[in-house]
């Protein structure tokens, strides 16, 4: 798993023009995060970074396209791609007219961009642009799909609900900047501890939400608990930060999106309550009770 500071310097080459450790670690300072030159160099041998002929700049050894979970970046390249695709339109059709058999094919080509690119700006605007994790829209309406579908075939499914412990006080601290990146951290490690068919997204402030299709409870315990050692163990720019986090699975009795994250927000109170930096499961509170 790639670490917050990897992710941020991937980041970097995708965005800006490199040049040097030298630049690289001075934006990386600029981010809040401190790094030694020998720290950096490994990064770089590690992370496959070399150096464009053209400019010098740092990139990706391989065609990596910019990663997801990059609003800015994703909005950006998005842009340019559709630009290159009228570059080549405009040309067909400037060199073409005079025959009068290119005008359908540049109309084609230029619609065809177009509806690419409208998918790609659909998926920005249901993304968090701090964390790069989806949003609460998408979230709310992903969470309804999934349980019709649990409802009709029978699947578990369960919701996490996390939320940073004494955030406020973080924040108030070492200042916003810092705040937001905290947040960022805690959105990369929920990213890379995750499954490919798990669903995150941040749910406001310091809380975050979790969709786990086909997972029953006790499986996304521990889920939830890998994600609370991830975050905990976490390089964090000035102290070790934690996350509580509650759990609710679909039952016969509870399976409606407003019970489930109902259920999940209690659980999610009852390890607050609980000392912090825990995991609560809404089905074992009920057995105690």
């Amino acid at each position: 798993m790639k670490s917050y500071r990897q992710s941020a310097i991937l980041e970097l080459v995708d965005r800006e023009a490199i040049t040097s450790q030298e630049q690289l670690r001075d934006q990386l300072k600029l981010r809040g995060i401190e790094a030694t030159q020998a720290t950096i160099s490994r990064d770089v041998r590690d992370l496959g970074l070399i150096k464009r002929a053209a400019d010098g700049a740092y990139r990706r050894s391989g065609a990596e396209s910019v990663p997801a979970g990059n609003p800015e970046a994703e909005c950006r390249t998005a842009i340019d791609d559709y630009l290159r695709h009228y570059d080549v339109v405009e040309q067909l059709v400037v060199l073409k007219t005079d025959t009068g058999q290119a005008q359908p094919l540049a109309v084609a080509i230029d619609r065809a961009a177009l509806k690419e690119k409208a998918g790609e700006f659909e998926q920005l605007s249901v993304t968090d642009p701090l964390t790069g994790l989806l949003n609460r829209r998408y979230m709310d309406e992903r969470l309804m799909e999934e349980i019709k579908r649990s409802n009709r075939h029978g699947y578990p499914m369960s919701l996490v609900m996390l939320d940073v412990d004494s955030f406020k006080s973080y924040n108030d601290q070492y200042g916003h900047p810092a705040g937001d990146l905290a947040l960022k951290i805690v959105g990369h490690v929920i990213r890379e501890t995750l499954r490919g068919a798990d669903v995150a997204a941040r749910y406001g402030g310091e809380e975050f939400a979790i969709l786990l299709p086909q997972t029953t409870n006790e499986e996304a315990g521990t889920i939830a608990e890998r994600i609370r050692r991830n975050i905990e163990a976490a390089d964090f720019p000035h102290r070790t930060v934690t996350a509580s986090i509650g759990i609710a699975s679909c039952s016969a009795e509870l399976c409606s999106a407003t019970n489930i994250v109902s259920a999940a927000d209690k659980a999610l109170y009852s390890a607050k309550h609980g000392g912090r930096n825990r995991v609560v499961a809404f089905e074992e509170m009920n057995h105690a009770a």
